[in-house]
Parts: C-alpha cells; structure tokens; sequence
C-alpha cells in the first residue's frame, strides 16, 4: 500500500468534513454546560498538559519534559511508516513510543500520589513547627514555602498567591483541596478552615497530631501497592512480549501481507485499540476506588455570592 499526496489530502479532507458535522449538530442541538464533577486523574493530567487545568502555568514544562519522547515517536513512526509502507503501522509505532511510560509501568500514579500524600504529611509537620504564638496560620504557611517539599511546591505556592491576593482564606484552602484531590488532604484544608472560623489555640498541637494520621496512612498505602507489585510486573512482560511480537510481525514478509491492504490497515488499528483497551480493563481491576471527599467542588453547593460570578 503506497501513500500518495492526494490520498494524504483526501484523509485530512474527510477529517475536517467529520469534525464541522459534529461542530454543526453540536451548534444546533445547544451545548450547555453540566453540573460540575470529579475530573479523573488522566482527565486532569490531559488538561493540565493543554494549559486548561489548576496546573495551566506548567503546560510548557509538560511538553519541555516529553518533547524528546514525541520528536521520537514521529520519527519512528515516519521510519516504520517508510520502511513497511504501512501508514496505520506507522501510526501505530508513533502511539506506542509516546504512551511507552503508560504501558510499562502500571500504578505510576498511585505512586506518584503516595509520594504527594508523604510531601504533604512532611509540610503538615513543618507547619506545626513554624506556626507559633503571634504568629498567624497565613504567616506561617508563607514561611512553609522555603522548605515545602518538591512534589507539592507547585500547589503550596499557588495557596500563597491566593492568599497573597486576597483571595478568602476558605476559598483559598478549598482550592488547594481541590488541586490535591484526595479524602486525606481534606482533613489538612478543613482543620485549616476551622482555624481560620475559629482561631482558637492548639493550632499547633493539631496539625502534628494530623502529621501523625498522614504517616500512617503512608504507610498503609505503600503496603497496598506492594501487594500490587507482582501482578504489575506481570502486566509488564506481557505487555513487552506483545511489543516484541508486533515488532517482529513486521519484518516476516508474506506473513503480514494481508495487512498491507485497506482493510489489513483498518484490521490493525482494531487490534492495537483492542490491546489498549485490555490494558485499561486490567488496570481497573486493580484500582480501588477513592475515598470519597467531603470538600469537593462537585459536592459543594454554590453560595450566592459565586451563583452570580
């Protein structure tokens, strides 16, 4: 199967014919808006990466960080593409190396979500220790931005600036919930919007016991994960075998010559959506879900005063 420019003309041709269909319906039908709800973690990954999410500052970062994996994943996939004179195989290849991190290390997030649950216990502890009397709750957390540990310092600094502002100091601590997205850290923005409401003492004395419950549940969840660890691995050679395999099928000449017509190209993209999707079932079954929070947005009713921003 050769590629020649007007057929790369008519592809990209019929793409935007389908995306002004759906425009065109979208406009007619009316596209209001839904009650806000709980982004899931690639959600809130993906909009982060465009500049949509809480994290919108960090997209050229994002890409900083990946670019190199992407400017290989186009060349490969150009090569593959050349070399075979498959355009799906090439495409294929291009899919593979940029979601090569996702497919061989399954529970990454959990991990990367245990190591900001141990950032925060560690700026929880430090807080305690700053926080002192005549010293206010807002005063210390800004003093708590010279030692916040890495893997919260985006959040933390965002939590300042609010405050910085004049944002309210509810406000400001909620969001900071949000960002984080996890029942635990709730606790550390409602214990912090008590005080605020309150201002009584033992602030102090509260947030080290609240260190303390974060400690451990650090150490419960690092438990969960090593259990998870041997089927993960599992996953992972079979997901390398998988790899190995289509590589090879490549090379073997009349072996994978019916995937050189139309219908072979379209049988291959069955196939590597059909392997993603066994790859996202498998992890699913893994997954424990989340607590459920109690200071999320999509749970909170609006004020009046936000009702009519």
């Amino acid at each position: 199967m050769t590629l020649t420019f007007s057929s790369l003309i008519a592809a990209v041709a019929a793409v935007m014919v389908v995306a002004g269909l759906f425009m065109a319906v979208a406009g007619g039908v009316g596209w209001a808006p839904g009650p806000p709800r709980r982004r899931s973690r690639i959600e809130q990954r993906l909009r982060a990466s465009l500049g949509l999410g809480p994290n919108a500052a960090q997209p050229a970062a994002w890409w900083a960080k990946r670019s190199t994996r992407l400017g290989g994943a186009v060349v490969l996939g150009l090569a593959v593409w050349l070399f075979s004179s498959w355009p799906m195989g090439g495409l294929v290849t291009a899919v593979i190396v940029v979601g090569l991190p996702w497919l061989l290390n399954p529970g990454s997030g959990a991990k990367e979500q245990i190591a900001r649950l141990e950032a925060v216990e560690e700026w929880v502890r430090r807080l305690s220790d700053i926080h002192t009397v005549g010293v206010s709750l807002e005063q210390s957390i800004q003093r708590s931005l010279q030692t916040v540990p890495k893997p919260i310092a985006g959040e933390v600094t965002r939590l300042v600036s609010r405050l910085q502002a004049g944002w309210l100091p509810q406000d400001a601590y909620r969001a900071f919930a949000d960002e984080m997205d996890d029942a635990i850290c709730d606790e550390v923005a409602a214990l912090l919007i008590l005080h605020v409401e309150d201002r009584g003492a033992g602030l102090g004395r509260a947030l080290n016991d609240l260190a303390a419950a974060l400690a451990q549940e650090v150490l419960s969840r690092r438990d969960v994960e090593a259990d998870r660890q041997k089927p993960r691995t599992n996953d992972r050679w079979v997901t390398i075998f998988c790899l190995v395999i289509f590589a090879v099928s490549m090379l073997s000449g009349a072996y994978v010559e019916p995937y050189t017509t139309p219908v072979g190209q379209l049988m291959l993209i069955g196939l590597g959506i059909a392997f993603v999707l066994v790859k996202i079932w498998m992890r699913r079954m893994a997954v424990i879900e989340p607590s459920p929070r109690f200071l999320s947005s999509a749970d909170r009713t609006p004020t009046e005063k936000e009702a009519a921003r």
